[in-house]
């Protein structure tokens, strides 16, 4: 199996680009996943004194892979259903090994991950590479982190069956991150049992070290993405020009995407957004077009329509998801725009080439202030100077006809994009 693996790992490659480099020769990763995250389900992500905030229980598993299942989203090619800093008990076992809260999971997390991969789904949980996590989750004292247990907390992952893991930074015993990663990705390979890694900081975000991509299937990009504009711009701005390429079995990761609004501080299935429609399709089309794995950590019980127009778009994941061509980046902007405090462009192109031979960009305005009619040039694409296409808005479902040369787009109202497809 593994020769098998390899040999196709080797195929991707060549096709994709030679700085490819393995991660796990475990077989997880061949494509960015797609999936939730509980961690903004029913409050607003960062508000720790909410007796709301950062709660999971397998209770409210079962009801959101229910939702996953009939809401579209399984049919689209979401798998997993991930758990944040929430599940663990307070304190570990008579024998050292991690456990669950039993309140929140009475049945253990062998018999959850069971129960979904019954239905066809996958499962993953969080952990910290220090002595302690990096909130209580209502908690009255510190969960326990794998700083001391790497290779017996991997073990534990493995014997429950956890299909992912993403692992944080806090707690004592921080030395050295890439040691201390290197570590538990040794540890998770030797279980045998194939474990997604995500590797959530502890490194410098600018430049990512090159060491992330040997050993985690992917890696943040920049800090937490939190639902607020200037928040957001951020991540966009590091998938501009990332550090390392986005390729199988290494993606670059923008952290969950808040597609819809986060919870509302109520147990209910509620959203209360932070950032207009506007935005979310912003963010949802970069994060796409930047083949960035794509973990929504809102509600999907309740799918409002912003949530069904990005997160079910079939063009646009499989725009995310053409492992065989390079991730998209920054190839071009608009200069009638200007560039931000920062000196990035206030007006990007992210574009790429796609395996079926069409080309796909993001256009955008990241400025405060409208911006004018924004050009893309066909060449900037990497198609011929004079080639002729179609051009479609991905989320609109909308063709604007065929143009030769370039394109040029309506004004834009700041923060606005266009998600377009080329093909011939």
């Amino acid at each position: 199996m593994k020769r098998q693996f390899a040999a196709l790992f080797a195929a991707v490659c060549v096709t994709v680009m030679p700085l490819c480099t393995l991660a796990y020769n475990n077989g997880v990763g061949l494509k960015p996943p797609l999936g939730f995250n509980t961690w903004c389900t029913l409050s607003d992500c960062h508000n720790g004194d909410n007796k709301y905030f950062d709660r999971c229980n397998e209770w409210e598993i079962k009801e959101i892979a229910e939702a996953m299942l009939t809401n579209g989203m399984y049919d689209a090619g979401y798998r997993y259903i991930n758990l944040d800093d929430c599940w663990a008990a307070m304190d570990r076992d008579a024998n050292g090994d991690i456990q669950p809260d039993p309140d929140r999971f009475p049945s253990g997390m062998k018999a959850v991950a069971d129960w979904l991969h019954a239905k066809g789904l996958k499962f993953g949980l969080y952990t910290s590479m220090g002595t302690s996590t990096c909130n209580k989750g209502g908690r009255p004292r510190d969960i326990p982190g794998s700083f001391g247990h790497y290779k017996e907390d991997a073990a534990t992952f493995a014997r429950w069956g956890m299909d992912y893991v993403k692992v944080d930074w806090c707690g004592g015993g921080l030395i050295d991150s890439k040691v201390q990663h290197t570590e538990l990705s040794n540890a998770l390979n030797a279980t045998g049992h194939p474990i997604f890694l995500e590797l959530c900081r502890g490194y410098s975000y600018d430049p990512i070290p090159p060491y992330v991509a040997e050993v985690a299937q992917s890696w943040r990009v920049t800090g937490d993405h939190q639902d607020e504009w200037s928040n957001s711009l951020k991540v966009i701005q590091a998938f501009m020009t990332p550090s390392n390429p986005g390729v199988p079995f290494a993606w670059n990761y923008g952290d969950f995407l808040m597609t819809g609004g986060p919870g509302c501080d109520t147990n209910s299935s509620s959203h209360c957004p932070q950032s207009s429609d506007t935005e979310y399709r912003t963010t949802f089309s970069v994060w796409a077009i930047a083949s960035s794995p794509l973990i929504v950590a809102t509600d999907i019980r309740n799918m409002t329509a912003i949530m069904k127009e990005c997160l079910l778009n079939k063009e646009a994941l499989f725009i995310n998801q053409d492992y065989t061509s390079s991730a998209g980046k920054l190839v071009a902007s608009d200069p009638s725009c200007g560039n931000s405090s920062t000196g990035q462009p206030n007006c990007p192109v992210f574009g790429r080439k796609l395996s079926d031979g069409s080309f796909a960009a993001v256009v955008a305005n990241l400025a405060d202030t409208p911006s004018g009619n924004l050009t893309v040039s066909f060449a900037d694409l990497g198609a011929p100077p004079a080639a002729t296409f179609t051009v479609k808005n991905i989320l609109q479902n909308k063709s604007y006809g065929t143009f030769t040369g370039n394109f040029t787009t309506p004004a834009f109202a700041p923060h606005e994009s266009l998600f377009l497809r080329f093909q011939r």
